[in-house]
């Protein structure tokens, strides 16, 4: 412990279960139908997986095959944001980029074609009626698309009704959804500032940051944060603002920033991973404090144009240049006092062949005016998730696309990967691991290990490991994502038990509870579960907090459809709160749940407070595409 006092990450979780007097938690309130306090636009975004797919056709003499990057819709379709084509025969023979649009219809640039790049794997035909645009160049489009017969077109096109090549016919459009969805399968973070919870709420200082996975422009921002955060959109809270104010929106750099933001100590960084295509950059962002700093998320500046901030970026390299180089990953910093000597951790992936990555080490993180600098790389043989480092052992530990756990030790100016044994056999999902420090265990989840979804435990040494199923395999999701521990747990007082949303069926989620030993190695079966669900649905990570005015252990967790429990507005989309005061909680219609809109991403906590809207949730839905914020207790 004495070893881990100086971690700020080790600190907030100390602080939130030991608060100081002043901090007596929020109020109980009254438990009214769940509503948000506020929630604001974020733009045109979304925080769904990507998924990278193949495919290749037999349509009358033409022939091809081609690649897509997908990030899945409502009612099993998915669309197609980037990708090519390539024909074989018989003409137009060439690779063609994919022209983007949809998932609403719309006419191609030339007028030939009305298309909406919708794919939808699991009907037949694979392809919708509108199908799918490539530009040829030249001012030649391509079409390709299917009907309700079955049959699949093949058209080129130069202008409305001119037709060079046109094929209907009975081929074949075969379609692969069962490559590699991207690291992280969308469930990105909001991050919070202050850290420390024990220091009262402040409307000016306090802020919410989140990353947005949309390419940046004047009128959409890709980094945004909010101030005024205790406050109701009718002016009631701690804050007396009608909700929140944006603090800062940035168009930064030219890519997404899909995956979560890291915060300096000081709260006056930012760093990220802008994704674009064919290349990743990190970023340490000084956020500025002059000028005009953006007013929304469809109002965003450039950093450094009309205000004081600073934007620094470094190309991932070796392989951040390549075209198939892309990263949906977060940073790790390992933070130190006063930010002086801030490094990161970042990991990058390509999906060509069976899959590939880089670990990267960068120094000058949070540390002023410095330029962030690579360090070390290392290969990977494999795609890595997001990097987690543990300071005890000096290692930083990742999954890969191979169901391994792995790890290197940051030793030397060339370190290698150290391969764990295959502990999922058939898993598809790379989601990042949770490291238990204090007891030197790693936990990390799986889709698949050919027959179930599974928790693994290992110790920091890799030396042994054991699994626990948590339901049917699914490729249809990347979860399980991140679980959590009860308060017993934390505490040593009680049963521990560790929560996690597994697969139930396959696609129904399904909170799961696992016990351990009296040494503290994880059991090999579940101890209860129930569904989360009434029908298919992915769900988010799990967010354990405990109440010490209430003496209640909360849970926090949505689903992105078919709710089970009874939420304003119908049974969809929702985020649930869960009492495992006294352990596994009921589940069922009358559980407090908020509606969200397709679900959310990570679910984070702020603070311990007594003061009006001053201790509650965060998250994003994923489909809405809003930032909300509710009270913690019953989600008011």
């Amino acid at each position: 412990m004495l070893r881990l006092r100086d971690d700020p990450r080790w600190l907030q979780s100390w602080y939130l279960r030991y608060p100081q007097a002043w901090s007596q938690a929020y109020l109980p309130g009254s438990y009214k139908h769940p509503h948000r306090d506020w929630n604001v636009s974020l733009g045109t975004v979304s925080f769904v997986p990507v998924f990278d797919s193949t495919f290749t056709f037999t349509i009358g003499t033409q022939t091809g095959n081609g690649s897509l990057n997908l990030i899945a819709q409502a009612a099993g379709s998915y669309l197609a944001t980037a990708g090519s084509v390539t024909v074989t025969g018989a003409q137009d023979v060439g690779t063609f980029p994919l022209y983007p649009g949809g998932p609403a219809i719309t006419t191609s640039p030339n007028g030939a074609f009305l298309y909406d790049n919708l794919a939808s794997p699991a009907a037949n035909p694979r392809l919708d009626v509108d199908g799918l645009l490539f530009n040829n160049g030249g001012g030649l489009e391509t079409n390709i698309w299917g009907n309700s017969a079955g049959n699949y077109s093949f058209y080129t096109g130069t202008a409305a009704g001119a037709y060079p090549i046109q094929i209907t016919s009975n081929g074949s459009f075969n379609f692969n959804l069962s490559a590699t969805p991207d690291p992280g399968g969308g469930q990105t973070y909001p991050a919070k500032f202050v850290f420390d919870v024990t220091k009262p709420p402040s409307c000016a200082n306090d802020f919410v940051v989140i990353g947005l996975p949309v390419a940046p422009a004047s009128t959409q921002a890709n980094i945004i944060g909010f101030n005024n955060l205790y406050s109701t959109a009718a002016a009631t809270g701690f804050c007396p603002t009608v909700g929140p104010t944006a603090k800062f929106a940035y168009a930064s750099g030219a890519g997404e920033v899909p995956a979560s933001v890291v915060i300096s100590q000081n709260g006056q960084q930012l760093a990220y991973i802008e994704n674009l295509a064919g290349s990743s950059y990190f970023h340490v962002l000084t956020i500025g404090t002059t000028g005009g700093n953006g007013t929304g998320a469809t109002a965003a500046v450039v950093p450094g144009t009309g205000n004081n901030a600073v934007d620094k970026r470094v190309l991932l390299s070796p392989d951040g240049g390549t075209t198939n180089q892309g990263s949906t990953n977060a940073p790790w910093v390992v933070y130190t006092p006063k930010d002086t000597s801030d490094v990161a951790y970042v990991t990058t992936y390509s999906t060509a062949g069976t899959g590939s990555g880089y670990i990267y080490k960068i120094s000058n993180v949070f540390n002023g005016s410095a330029t962030p600098t690579i360090v070390w790389h290392a290969p990977i043989t494999a795609i890595p998730s997001t990097p987690v480092y543990e300071r005890i052992s000096n290692k930083v530990f990742f999954t890969d696309s191979n169901g391994r756990i792995d790890y290197i030790i940051d030793s030397g100016a060339s370190p290698s990967v150290v391969y764990g044994s295959i502990v999922a056999s058939g898993s598809t999902s790379e989601n990042a691991v949770v490291v238990d420090t204090a007891h030197q265990m790693v936990y990390a989840s799986f889709n698949s290990n050919g027959t179930n979804a599974v928790v693994v435990q290992t110790p920091t040494s890799l030396a042994s490991s054991v699994s626990v199923p948590v339901g049917t395999k699914t490729t249809t999701f990347t979860g399980p994502y991140a679980m959590d521990f009860n308060n017993a747990w934390y505490t040593g007082v009680g049963t521990p038990l560790m929560y996690v949303a597994g697969t139930g069926t396959g696609t129904l989620p399904t909170l799961y509870s696992v016990g351990f030993n009296g040494s503290g190695v994880m059991n090999s079966t579940t101890s209860a579960s129930a569904a989360l669900a009434t029908g298919a649905a992915d769900s988010s990570p799990v967010t354990e907090f405990f109440n010490t005015t209430l003496n209640k252990d909360f849970l926090f967790v949505a689903v992105t459809n078919h709710c089970v429990a009874t939420t304003k507005g119908g049974a969809a989309g929702c985020i649930m709160s869960l009492d495992i005061s006294s352990g596994f909680p009921t589940v069922n219609a009358g559980t407090t749940a908020l509606a969200a809109t397709g679900g959310t991403t990570g679910i984070i906590v702020d603070n311990n407070s007594n003061l009006a809207q001053a201790s509650s949730v965060y998250y994003a839905t994923k489909t809405g595409n809003t930032l909300v914020k509710a009270t913690q207790a019953a989600l008011q």
